[in-house]
């Protein structure tokens, strides 16, 4: 059996919203529901047919009696327990989480990724026990001010959970971070304020109501939006302008420029980048707080739809989203158009042929689908300027924004520091821990200037993101070879061009040789080493041919691309005029033993002989190790299965 569950403890809520959720629930579940809704409360309350009421699950003040309800004698051992926060909307169908027969399910806290939200919870009578035995010995602490939440965090059995947002996604939003009615959820969390009855207008009170909108309901509200933003998009569609085409990766730098208030702190390192020839490209209103303190970006880039944005144009060129309104283009003098990856833009750009179609979808602001444009436009170098994501005490903006000054203000805490900011600014924090990883691991440096919530959480990353396997490789070289001037090097066995596009970035005076032939079907390989590589097709390995190549352009000047196989390009090279060659290509003990043997006499006295996967224990095939060894020289092992030798220096 299931049982659904809210507690009114106290009269902070009204009897209302009990029967708002237990009809928001009703009206979500398929009829004829095997199940029972059920009030926890210490008020003398009086519901409609279908309500059970039962006393406080211990007498225990606000929220802490939810850590009662995990005592196992409750409910019936091994029935099904759903628990909804009395503030909670129920927006859709309900039918998957009343189906879910797994292990104890939370929320993940929507503004700390580590951390858990109790608002909405899922188990088992008889599961996780020991939150309530805890407690319970601990003599009912009520002191923490995170409450029951960092209770559950501490003493769940962490083995034995889930979070919501991983098994259902897209089913949980917070309102907070939403701007309009939800097109996809079922839930939606209010925490902290506003509380529903407080939200008078709009679509939330069409919702919280007996008789409330259904999904199909709230469908009509989001599709007469998204008609409006095909409208624009079809609009701009008809217009003679440039399409924004993906350009291959370079060298340059660009400055990705917000409003938030530290701008006004680093305009002179802003300055001072565009004196420099490092491209500037403004949000919004920001290009005009630039020009008006003598800085002139190259470009803005505008997303939203709103027809004020138009004053946010100043001559400059403008990277408008084809979902932007038509007064925008009707205004700007020169324009590239892009388009927001948003649901429905496949479908209204399916017919285009002769112009490029790239949707870009990098978050739901501006900032995150800029950062994303740049870095299709062959940025790799970007930095960030005015992305507080968060308000200062005497300042919302860098400079005046009225669009924005009705946005409700919230509270965030990361660590130990409160932050003033908003819905939409604390998505694009989540948004950016979740894109930045894997810009990184692309090769993409990003910096982040100023104060605030976004650049505190970015320094955060930057001390716990792990480097990437090819750039643990590459340092691993560079290390040993530190002092060579304008070092030249050999990569053998290149496949994707990770490694020889970190060894390029992290030393611009090195010279690098790529060596691989890129033969599909194995033809390049004397043995049976369990190689995926050697199995797969000549397309395949074009495509990785075209890829390593895309990947170092930005160092053209200091890269050679060899297509031969090892033992066929060592004859090109002079004989020891190489700082260093590493190794990783075939990995079969012949292979092996032939590629040390071609390449070693082309290293200067005391050059370093090194590769990859010694003694690699996923591949027992590989004859790495072997070969290795029988030389008969002194080893040195590094990170991620490197290997080295140095060369006599005479």
């Amino acid at each position: 059996m299931l049982h659904i569950c809210c507690i009114r403890a106290g009269d902070k809520f009204s009897p209302a919203y009990v029967s708002n959720l237990f009809d928001m629930v009703r009206r979500n579940l398929a009829d004829g529901f095997e199940g029972e809704f059920v009030c926890f409360t210490d008020q003398k309350d009086v519901f409609e047919k279908g309500i059970t009421v039962r006393p406080l699950p211990a007498d225990l003040p606000g929220w802490w009696s939810k850590l009662a309800l995990f005592r196992d004698d409750l409910f019936p051992v091994g029935d099904r327990v759903i628990f909804f926060d009395l503030d909670t909307l129920i927006t859709g169908r309900l039918d998957e989480l009343a189906a879910y027969d797994g292990p104890f399910a939370i929320l993940r806290d929507f503004y700390c990724a580590s951390g858990m939200q109790s608002a909405v919870m899922l188990w088992a009578a008889g599961e996780q026990t020991e939150i309530w035995e805890s407690y319970t010995e601990a003599g009912w602490p009520t002191s923490d001010p995170y409450g029951d939440q960092a209770w559950i965090e501490r003493h769940a059995c962490k083995g034995k959970m889930r979070f919501l947002q991983t098994l259902f996604p897209d089913l949980f939003v917070s309102y907070k971070m939403i701007k309009s009615a939800p097109d996809k959820a079922s839930v939606v969390v209010f925490h902290g304020d506003p509380r529903p009855h407080e939200v008078t207008t709009g679509w939330v009170p069409q919702v919280w109501k007996v008789g409330g909108m259904t999904r199909s309901d709230l469908d009509v509200v989001c599709n007469t939006a998204k008609e409006r933003l095909a409208a624009n998009v079809r609009s701009a569609m008809a217009r003679d302008l440039e399409w924004f085409d993906i350009a291959p990766e370079h060298d340059g730098h660009v400055c990705i420029v917000g409003g938030g208030p530290s701008l006004k702190d680093c305009l002179g390192e802003l300055k001072w980048r565009k004196d420099n020839g490092q491209k500037v490209v403004a949000l919004n209103g920001s290009a005009r707080f630039l020009q008006e303190n003598g800085i002139v970006p190259d470009a803005v880039v505008i997303a939203d739809a709103r027809p004020e944005n138009v004053g946010f144009l100043t001559g400059i060129t403008a990277y408008l989203a084809s979902q932007c309104h038509p007064i925008l283009f009707d205004a700007s003098l020169k324009t590239i158009l892009w388009h927001v990856n948003t649901e429905g833009m496949v479908e209204v750009l399916k017919s285009e042929r002769d112009r490029p179609v790239h949707l870009i979808g990098g978050g739901s602001t501006v900032g995150m689908n800029a950062i994303v444009l740049m870095f299709a436009a062959g940025y790799r170098k970007i930095h960030l300027y005015g992305f507080d994501s968060s308000y200062r005490e005497d300042s919302h903006h860098a400079y005046g924004q009225m669009l924005n000054d009705g946005d409700r203000v919230i509270d965030a805490l990361y660590r130990d520091t409160h932050f003033k900011t908003t819905s939409w600014m604390a998505q694009q924090v989540n948004e950016f821990q979740d894109l930045v990883p894997g810009l990184v691991s692309d090769g993409c440096i990003i910096t982040v200037a100023g104060s605030g919530l976004l650049p505190t959480v970015a320094a955060d990353m930057v001390d716990n993101m792990p480097p990437s396997p090819a750039e643990q490789r590459a340092n691993a070289v560079l290390s040993r070879v530190n002092g060579a001037y304008k070092p030249k090097g050999v990569e053998v066995g290149v496949f994707a061009g990770d490694m020889s596009r970190a060894l390029l970035r992290m030393n611009p005076d090195l010279h690098l040789t790529m060596v691989d032939s890129w033969e599909g079907d194995g033809a390049a390989y004397t043995g049976d080493s369990g190689d995926f590589h050697a199995g797969l097709p000549l397309t395949a390995q074009e495509d990785y041919y075209r890829l390593a190549a895309e990947r170092t352009e930005f160092a053209k000047a200091r890269r050679a691309i060899i297509r031969k196989r090892s033992v066929d390009a060592a004859r090109d090279i002079p004989d020891g005029s190489l700082d260093f060659v590493f190794i990783d290509a075939d990995h079969s003990y012949s292979g092996c033993v032939a590629d040390i043997a071609a390449w070693t006499p082309k290293l200067k006295p005391g050059g370093l002989l090194s590769g990859h996967d010694y003694d690699n224990p996923d591949f027992e095939k590989f004859g790495v190790k072997r070969a290795v060894d029988e030389l008969g020289l002194e080893t040195e092992l590094g990170d991620n299965l490197t290997w080295f030798i140095r060369l006599p220096t005479t």
